[in-house]
Protein backbone atom coordinates (compact mmCIF):
# COMPACT_ATOMS: atom_id res chain seq x y z
CA UNK A 1 0.00 0.00 0.00
CA UNK A 2 1.23 3.44 -0.82
CA UNK A 3 1.08 5.91 2.21
CA UNK A 4 0.91 10.15 1.74
CA UNK A 5 2.27 11.67 4.64
CA UNK A 6 0.27 14.42 6.26
CA UNK A 7 0.73 17.22 8.80
CA UNK A 8 -2.50 17.80 10.60
CA UNK A 9 -3.06 19.63 13.45
CA UNK A 10 -5.65 18.14 16.48
CA UNK A 11 -6.22 19.58 19.71
CA UNK A 12 -3.87 18.38 22.26
CA UNK A 13 -5.83 16.65 24.64
CA UNK A 14 -7.04 14.54 22.25
CA UNK A 15 -3.66 13.83 20.67
CA UNK A 16 -2.70 13.00 24.22
CA UNK A 17 -5.79 10.53 24.89
CA UNK A 18 -4.55 8.61 21.74
CA UNK A 19 -1.22 8.53 22.70
CA UNK A 20 -1.77 7.24 25.89
CA UNK A 21 -4.03 4.54 24.69
CA UNK A 22 -1.66 3.31 21.90
CA UNK A 23 1.66 4.85 22.16
CA UNK A 24 3.22 7.04 19.93
CA UNK A 25 3.56 4.90 17.13
CA UNK A 26 0.01 3.86 17.37
CA UNK A 27 -1.33 7.46 16.73
CA UNK A 28 -1.44 7.20 12.83
CA UNK A 29 -2.62 3.44 12.42
CA UNK A 30 -5.51 4.87 14.78
CA UNK A 31 -6.09 7.84 12.50
CA UNK A 32 -6.07 5.27 9.90
CA UNK A 33 -8.79 2.80 11.14
CA UNK A 34 -10.71 5.85 12.59
CA UNK A 35 -10.97 7.56 8.47
CA UNK A 36 -11.38 4.32 7.05
CA UNK A 37 -14.23 3.59 9.46
CA UNK A 38 -16.00 7.18 8.79
CA UNK A 39 -15.00 6.55 5.37
CA UNK A 40 -17.18 3.27 5.21
CA UNK A 41 -19.83 4.79 7.22
CA UNK A 42 -20.61 7.69 4.93
CA UNK A 43 -20.22 5.75 1.80
CA UNK A 44 -22.97 3.50 3.74
CA UNK A 45 -25.18 5.95 3.95
CA UNK A 46 -24.92 7.36 1.16
CA UNK A 47 -25.38 3.48 -0.49
CA UNK A 48 -28.76 3.35 1.38
CA UNK A 49 -30.28 6.96 0.34
CA UNK A 50 -29.52 5.60 -3.21
CA UNK A 51 -31.65 2.38 -2.62
CA UNK A 52 -34.35 4.58 -0.82
CA UNK A 53 -34.37 6.58 -4.19
CA UNK A 54 -34.74 3.56 -5.67
CA UNK A 55 -37.68 2.34 -3.48
CA UNK A 56 -39.49 4.91 -3.75
CA UNK A 57 -40.53 4.69 -7.17
CA UNK A 58 -40.58 1.47 -7.64
CA UNK A 59 -44.54 0.98 -7.99
CA UNK A 60 -43.81 3.73 -11.06
CA UNK A 61 -41.10 2.12 -12.64
CA UNK A 62 -42.91 -1.27 -12.56
CA UNK A 63 -46.19 0.25 -14.11
CA UNK A 64 -44.10 1.24 -17.12
CA UNK A 65 -42.46 -1.93 -17.67
CA UNK A 66 -45.52 -3.44 -17.70
CA UNK A 67 -46.83 -1.23 -20.23
CA UNK A 68 -43.43 -1.54 -22.60
CA UNK A 69 -44.34 -5.33 -21.88
CA UNK A 70 -47.87 -5.35 -23.28
CA UNK A 71 -46.43 -3.29 -26.50
CA UNK A 72 -43.83 -5.85 -27.46
CA UNK A 73 -45.90 -8.73 -26.89
CA UNK A 74 -49.07 -7.65 -28.98
CA UNK A 75 -48.74 -9.19 -32.61
CA UNK A 76 -49.11 -6.64 -35.07
CA UNK A 77 -51.27 -6.29 -37.74
CA UNK A 78 -49.96 -7.54 -40.84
Amino acid sequence: MVNTRLNITLPTHIADDIKALYGQLGLSQFLEDAADEKLSEIKNRAHLKLIEGYMATVEETVDVLKKFESAFMEKPDV
